[in-house]
């Protein structure tokens, strides 16, 4: 028989409800079973970030292997700016003129081009966020962004992206700012404020994993300058229209019959609803 704890969900004798705590990685509250649970509840504790890497299966439960992955997604991220930030200055016989792909001017010139593409939407990231005003916060967005789009050239940057990175960017802010002064030795690693960057980078990534198929188109490749060729050249729809199509279709009538039917009246696309 199951019983209704102190906050309102069951638990049964078998498996008693364990209280979660912040900046408290108690197994337990931190295996993946329990972390689901509490996100589904809506009960996550902080760190959240932390926990939203451990659902997305960028790091492990809390144990001795979380540093080292941890460890390794910001070594990945460094060594990423390294390769990808070369001085075309120091290449000798390499023409700034030159339109040859294999030019590392030509490539320089492509970088400043998509950057200041991803800057335009960037300062764009939710007006009414005092934070996102912030030159510093904005710099760091286009270059997470950035160097993602350049390890993953297939889709590339797309718009819409910064507002996939905003969100997360926020929550790693909140738990290194509500932080308690006493922490475990993995948290005060996890939570030091120099790896910033390279935490958003690790859970955009993380979550990209999943929305890339959605910013696809077709087989269509974009330019080494991250833009897509012309949409003369484009078949079919959208990756991400099909799969609001396919919501409509085979779930919102059937579990939300008046929904749908209300979106219709209202001429709301799924494209629309989707977003």
């Amino acid at each position: 028989m199951e019983q209704s704890n102190t906050n309102g969900s069951l638990s049964s004798p078998s498996k008693p409800y364990i209280e979660a705590n912040d900046y408290d990685l108690q197994f337990p509250t931190w295996s993946m079973e329990y972390l689901k649970q509490a996100a589904i509840e809506h009960r996550l504790v902080r760190p959240r970030s932390l926990a939203w890497a451990v659902l997305l299966n960028a790091v492990p439960p809390p144990s001795e292997d979380i540093l080292i992955s941890i460890s390794g997604h910001r070594n990945f991220y460094d060594d990423l700016k390294k390769k990808l930030s070369m001085d075309p200055r120091g290449v000798i016989g390499d023409d700034p003129l030159s339109q040859n792909e294999q030019s590392v001017w030509k490539q320089h010139f492509c970088d400043k081009e998509l950057k200041a593409m991803i800057l335009q939407d960037v300062v764009r990231t939710f007006p009414d966020e005092p934070y996102f005003r912030e030159k510093n916060v904005q710099d760091l967005m286009v270059r997470v962004l950035f160097y993602w789009a350049r390890a993953h050239p297939s889709p590339g940057y797309r718009q819409g992206m910064h507002e996939v990175l905003a969100p997360l960017l926020l929550e790693l802010r909140a738990d290194r700012r509500r932080a308690p002064a006493r922490l475990s030795d993995t948290l005060r690693y996890y939570l030091q404020e120099d790896y910033l960057e390279h935490d958003s980078f690790m859970l955009f990534s993380a979550i990209m994993k999943g929305l890339e198929k959605f910013y696809t188109t077709g087989d269509v490749v974009p330019t080494s300058c991250g833009r897509l060729p012309t949409s003369k050249t484009l078949h079919g729809q959208n990756e991400v229209v099909r799969y609001l199509d396919k919501v409509r279709e085979e779930y919102l009538m059937l579990f939300d019959p008046d929904l749908g039917t209300h979106l219709a009246e209202c001429g709301i696309s799924m494209e629309l609803f989707g977003m």
